[in-house]
């Protein structure tokens, strides 16, 4: 199964990315982005971990679980079984 990069899900260097995902997922769930953007509007906390990096965390998170997602195989198949088991 190829992905929007051209690369094969078993190649090495997607398998590192994949594995990076997985090793700085937090606790939570989440991945904490560090805002770089200069602080223009009030403080308005979301509900979302990170404090005043929160928004930007959400859209991080959201774009890692969409790599995930697009790097797992289909339920019922023999490489799922083996993705899950090496997690």
């Amino acid at each position: 199964m190829r992905r929007s990069a051209g690369l094969p899900v078993s190649d090495p260097s997607y398998q590192r990315g994949v594995q990076y995902l997985l090793n700085t997922q937090l606790e939570d769930g989440s991945w904490h982005v560090r805002t770089r953007a200069a602080g223009f509007q009030p403080y308005f906390d979301n509900g979302f971990p990170h404090g005043v990096d929160q928004w930007i965390s959400a859209a991080g998170t959201s774009l890692a679980t969409i790599a995930l997602t697009l790097a797992t195989p289909p339920a019922g198949t023999h490489a799922a079984a083996g993705a899950r088991a090496q997690r």
